[in-house]
């Protein structure tokens, strides 16, 4: 698994290990870091709508380093970056083989 940073959470909050740092703690789960994990996906709030274009171009550049990484989940902690990162994976063409997924989905399913 990689971890996508959430803009607000690392940039505005300074909150930047603490996923990682959980997501390293389950058992038998292997993560792998993303370079520019911490750039924004393009989902900035409603940029996604707004400038739905220039975000898409965001995005692909982002899914290139998801996709550098061979994680089968990228995990995030913001739902419009988790909306972004499944759009991400289905316009790479990696649905099926990689799924974007909400930190605290993924914790609640090891529960």
């Amino acid at each position: 698994m990689t971890y996508q940073d959430s803009c607000h959470l690392a940039h505005g909050q300074g909150v930047r290990l603490q996923p990682r740092q959980l997501l390293k703690s389950i058992p038998g789960a292997q993560y792998v870091e993303m370079r520019g994990a911490d750039q924004c996906c393009g989902s900035a709030g409603i940029y996604n709508i707004t400038n739905f274009d220039m975000s898409m171009e965001i995005l692909d550049d982002k899914m290139k380093h998801v996709e550098k990484t061979e994680a089968h989940y990228v995990v995030t902690s913001n739902p419009g970056c988790l909306l972004q990162m499944k759009k991400g994976i289905e316009r790479a063409g990696q649905h099926g083989r990689m799924q974007a997924v909400h930190i605290m989905d993924l914790i609640a399913g090891l529960l």
